[in-house]
């Protein structure tokens, strides 16, 4: 507790030296082939994230997942959420993954470091240095702060070499892991990388094609859960597919997992904006949960990429109609006021 209070004022700020913008954190989740649930993280550690990823756990938890591996790709940030986001997984035997391509900095360490096993592939790069307060200064009491998580690394047995890179790297700098520290980092050696060749571009096309139509089938048929299975393992390969996300969210809906649904929507539109059924569904998701303004916006956004707009209107005011004093009439009422001044 002494150390969490002490991390409460520090960040790690590799994100500001390395891409000069802070891309806050988002986690979503997806299932391997072996049924293991995995939780993606990815963006910047921030205050509220150990909350946020304790709920997309136990959501997981209630639908059944019994085992998890938690991928990682953050800039770093926030200290004190990523002990807290450590110790969880450590506490709950989570495994934690770096994949190749993708990279693990400063304070994404403490949660990589807590992973049961914990696997850094080749060709991802990690990445450490000292701590630093918010205002950036490598104060002597950043480097006590650096020095009590030095206990922190030790109870998962960090190498020697990566734990002094932590405390000897100025907060402006980034040390980064050679190969064989990454393999000493590592507690299982990677697997999947000389499995085969890597995918063409026609191949990942046909396979996602595939996944939808099975999905859509499984749909038809009320198996929801089936067809989130399905998109699921498509995600990592179909990340720009905004058709593969709205269905994927539909089918969380259908399910019973509005969380899901919303975070899936919500990938949707940010790959296509131009998208009108995504912020419809959104809107209504949203406006469910008694974020009106939120759900104002998204019907609005609604209108705005609908060619027909007098259609569009009048199934916002089918809506009001519908949920008559109800939370979805409230948001529609407010965007139609929007649209008409």
């Amino acid at each position: 507790m002494k150390l969490l209070k002490r991390l409460a004022v520090y960040s790690a700020v590799s994100s500001f030296f390395l891409s000069g913008v802070v891309s806050a954190a988002e986690i979503t989740t997806g299932y391997t082939d072996n049924g293991i649930g995995s939780i993606h993280f990815s963006g910047d550690v921030e205050n509220g994230d150990y909350d946020k990823f304790v709920e997309v756990y136990e959501q997981m938890t209630r639908s059944g997942i019994a085992r998890f591996m938690v991928v990682l790709n953050s800039n770093g940030g926030d200290l004190g959420q990523g002990v807290l986001i450590g110790n969880f997984i450590a506490d709950k035997k989570m495994a934690t993954v770096v994949e190749s391509g993708m990279h693990c900095f400063s304070s994404c360490i403490s949660i990589f470091a807590a992973g049961s096993p914990r696997t850094a592939y080749p060709r991802s790069k990690l990445g450490v240095h000292r701590a630093s307060n918010l205002k950036f200064k490598d104060s002597s009491d950043a480097r006590a702060v650096s020095v009590s998580l030095n206990d922190y690394y030790r109870r998962f047995n960090v190498p020697d070499s990566i734990r002094m890179a932590m405390i000897d790297t100025p907060p402006d700098k980034i040390y980064l892991l050679t190969e064989s520290e990454l393999k000493n980092f590592s507690t299982r050696a990677p697997t999947y990388e000389s499995t085969g060749p890597r995918l063409s571009l026609d191949e990942i096309k046909n396979r996602v094609m595939d996944a939808k139509l099975k999905a859509l089938e499984s749909m038809d048929q009320g198996k929801y859960l089936e067809a989130v299975k399905v998109l699921e393992k498509m995600k990592n390969l179909a990340a720009n597919d905004y058709e593969l996300f709205a269905m994927l969210g539909k089918a969380h809906y259908m399910s019973g997992n509005r969380n899901q649904a919303i975070i899936n929507y919500t990938s949707s539109v940010k790959i296509n904006p131009h998208q009108a059924d995504g912020w419809r569904a959104l809107g209504e998701l949203v406006a469910d949960d008694g974020n009106i303004e939120w759900a104002t916006q998204c019907f609005v956004k609604y209108y705005d990429n609908m060619l027909d707009k007098d259609f569009a209107f009048s199934v916002l005011e089918g809506l009001s109609y519908a949920n008559k004093g109800q939370r979805r009439d409230l948001a529609a009422s407010s965007a139609r006021k929007k649209i008409r001044k």
